[in-house]
């Protein structure tokens, strides 16, 4: 019987080893641990030969982004222009923020962006879809 409890011991000294050199014994990170991202405004600019995205953090500490996005003209035509993935944008901050110019042919065309926007980590920050529909020209008066 000694040498079942001598074994049975041994066993269980290797598996706290294996464990123990694997991490398993870390504890985890909790959602209640993580501190989380700034939340993102955006921003459009259109004009005559291009529109202009801006995605601002709302903090004043630069950080490193990862974007995914797909970039439209003609938003009514719906036409893919350009699609990016996990394009990493460093040392944003409020002052600095993602910039995204599409270019225009005329006023007439729209243009749209679908975008997330994610932490290091990997948590998504920010997603959304914003589009420019050209204005409808007022007719000047006589």
């Amino acid at each position: 019987m000694t040498s079942t409890i001598i074994r049975a011991s041994l066993v269980c000294l290797v598996l706290a080893a294996v464990l123990l050199s694997a991490g398993c014994t870390e504890r985890e990170q909790s959602p209640g641990d993580r501190v989380p991202g700034p939340d993102f405004r955006g921003e459009t600019s259109g004009y005559d030969d291009r529109v202009v995205f801006r995605f601002i953090p709302e903090t004043d500490a630069a950080a490193t982004y990862s974007v995914t996005l797909t970039i439209e003209q003609d938003v009514s035509w719906g036409t893919t222009i350009e699609t990016r993935e996990n394009v990493i944008y460093e040392n944003i901050s409020r002052g600095n923020p993602i910039e995204i110019v599409v270019p225009r042919e005329g006023p007439s065309d729209g243009a749209a962006i679908e975008i997330e926007i994610r932490n290091t980590a990997g948590e998504v920050l920010h997603r959304s879809r914003t589009s420019v529909q050209p204005g409808t020209p007022t007719p000047a008066l006589p």
